[in-house]
């Protein structure tokens, strides 16, 4: 991790692992990946976190932006040194029944431009752009602190002024970063 840009971690995690396993043992890898980054000892590595909101980590004084993100037996972590980050991992169901309620999801959460363009598609096009456009929805949501909520003009505005990215297809799995743009 250079000072201007972040990290992205992945954990290939034990399929069935119980949600709260996986919590920590991504809380551990972050924690041992600071240390090694810092040249420091667990004890300078603090990680808080509270129901609902973005953990709070510190090395030392340095306060560094994380985001997590778990789906089935994947766990991201994304870390910034100077600003909010949001990471999202999304699978890629390309169940038909999915496929159709898909459209409709896209239309209550995401721009009208988008839910157009995803209802345009079938098949695996579609179930790749839901996944890809959702990924990048959440993550910016979790940039900002938002929680999820239907599409609205003021949440565009609010969304806007992002930097956000997708990482692809991986493993059958779509991730997405945002962070703020300083």
């Amino acid at each position: 991790m250079r000072e201007q840009d972040f990290a992205l971690i992945s954990l290939a995690l034990r399929p069935g692992l119980p949600h709260a396993e996986a919590r920590k043992m991504s809380r551990a890898t972050l924690q041992d990946a600071l240390q090694h980054h810092f040249g420091c000892d667990a004890n300078a590595v603090s990680i808080e976190t509270a129901s609902g909101n973005a953990p709070v980590v510190k090395v030392g004084r340095q306060r560094v932006h994380v985001s997590f993100s778990y789906e089935k037996d994947w766990a991201f972590i994304a870390l910034d040194m100077h600003s909010p980050i949001g990471i999202d991992v999304t699978f890629i169901n390309h169940e038909a029944e999915w496929l159709e309620e898909c459209v409709r999801v896209a239309k209550d959460f995401l721009p009208p431009a988008i839910s157009r363009k995803i209802e345009g598609l079938a098949g695996l096009e579609r179930a790749t752009a839901f996944a890809e456009e959702w990924a990048l929805h959440e993550a910016k949501l979790k940039c900002m602190g938002l929680p999820l909520q239907e599409w609205t003009s003021e949440l565009e505005v609010r969304l806007s002024g992002m930097r956000s990215g997708s990482l692809g297809d991986i493993e059958g799995f779509m991730v997405a970063y945002a962070r703020k743009v300083n």
